[in-house]
Formats: C-alpha cells, structure tokens, sequence
C-alpha cells in the first residue's frame, strides 16, 4: 500500500474543520471547556493488490473564551494506524501534532434565531523533528465559517484551508444540517440531529464523506456520534478506499 495515501488520510482527520466544543460551546466570556474524540477509518476495498490499513485517532482538545466573540483552542490527536502490505503487518503509534487556534466570531441575535460568522486562523506545531505521514510537518492554515441555530434548525458551514512544509496544501469543507427536535428548559438538556457532508482536497486527490450525526446534551455536557460513507473517492497514489469513518466525542464546558 502506498504510504502516501495513508497520509492524506491522516491529514483529513488532523484537518478537521469543527473547534470544541463541537461548535457550539461556550458562548459566554470567560467559559473554558474540553472534549475528548474518538475517530477510526480504514478498509480493504479495493477503489482501482491485496492491502489494507486501518486508523484510529483520539483527540484531546480543548477551548478558552476570554471575550464571547474571541476564542483560543487547541487539539491533540494520538494515532494507532495499522497498515498490512502482502505478508507484512505494520503497527505505528504516535502522538501527532499540535494543532492551535484563534476562532474569531460575530454574533448576532433575531427573535427567533442566533448566528454567527467566524474567523479562525489556526498553526500547526510539529511534536516531532523527524517527519513521518503522520507527525512533524508545520503547518497554517485559515477557516471561514457560518452558523445558525433556531429552536427548530441547526446549520454550519466552514471552508478552510492549509498549507504545509514539504506538503501538499489541502483544501476542505465541512457542512452541517439539520434540526433540534427536542429541548427541555427545566433540566437544560436536548438533542440535535444533523446530516454532515465533508469533503477534502489536495493534489490528484479528491474525497468526499456524508452521514448522519446525533448529539445529545445536558446541561454542561454535549455529545457526538457521527458516521460517514464515503461518496466520492479518487486518488491517484492509492487502489484503497477510506471506508467507513465513525467520529464520538463528549465535551464539557464550564
């Protein structure tokens, strides 16, 4: 299997577009919060020899409002990424790099609905000087994004971008729709149902995932579970498809 691949891989993960805590929290100064994720991908099917790999990704992130509007983050992802070529099987753990950033939001508020529009440039920090798929490139990058949220609906959109040392630059977009079917004031928990579309591209490579997404919530506690299919995948450096890509989260804000 081609390393490369497994790279671009790793890179639609680090690249994720959504800040803790899942976009939506805190929304007061002086918040602070946390979220930890679960993220795995990884198949044998093959797209155009007999390979296949499998990635699992947990993040550690985490968020600082000092103003309402103005937000500093930073995410953490430790990879377990498993790769079988013919009769050899590779296993390589490591802790990837270190992703800071600065969403910027203006908010704005109607009587039936509240949204904003954001600002985030973000860095990434190699943790390693030796360059593998999976550590030690640096890295900037910038996103702009959109959000609404009604009693009813929920909508986000962000397209962003990044550029690497001695990498490809990367193009992405993350889009989420859905609604908000149950709210209880009482004990200030509810759930959001939502359809996400997610799409990437860098050179020779295009991919595009979509899937369902639930997330639960109770008072300081929000939750995410999502699974995405991949709709359209082409790649000039690999025969493998992504597969199916399962992401939950559990964030905590204060």
């Amino acid at each position: 299997m081609k390393d490369k691949f497994i790279g671009f891989i790793f890179l639609s993960g680090l690249t994720f577009g959504h800040q803790p805590v899942m976009d939506m929290a805190p929304r007061w100064s002086g918040g602070y919060g946390f979220q930890v994720r679960y993220e795995s991908f990884g198949s044998d099917q093959q797209i155009n020899n007999e390979n296949s790999y499998s990635q699992r990704t947990y993040w550690l992130e985490g968020v600082y409002t000092w103003d309402r509007a103005k937000r500093i983050t930073f995410k953490l992802p430790y990879h377990s990424i498993e790769k079988h070529d013919a009769d050899v099987t590779t296993i390589d753990k490591s802790i990837g790099d270190l992703i800071l950033a600065l969403p910027l939001k203006k908010y704005s508020n109607f009587k039936r609905r509240t949204q904003n529009f954001g600002f985030t440039p973000q860095l990434r920090l190699p943790t390693s000087s030796t360059k593998t798929d999976d550590h030690g490139f640096l890295g900037g990058g910038i996103s702009l994004s959109y959000s609404s949220e009604s009693f009813s609906f929920y909508q986000f959109y962000d397209v962003f971008g990044w550029l690497y040392d001695e990498k490809d630059p990367l193009l992405g977009l993350d889009i989420n729709l859905g609604i908000h079917p149950y709210h209880n004031n009482a004990t200030n928990s509810g759930l959001f149902l939502l359809w996400d579309l997610t799409g990437r591209w860098m050179k020779g490579t295009t991919t595009i995932l979509s899937g369902p997404v639930i997330m639960p919530y109770y008072q300081n506690i929000m939750a995410r579970l999502e699974v995405k299919f991949p709709v359209v995948e082409n790649d000039e450096e690999s025969d493998l498809s992504q597969g199916i890509t399962i992401n939950t989260g559990i964030g905590f804000v204060f």
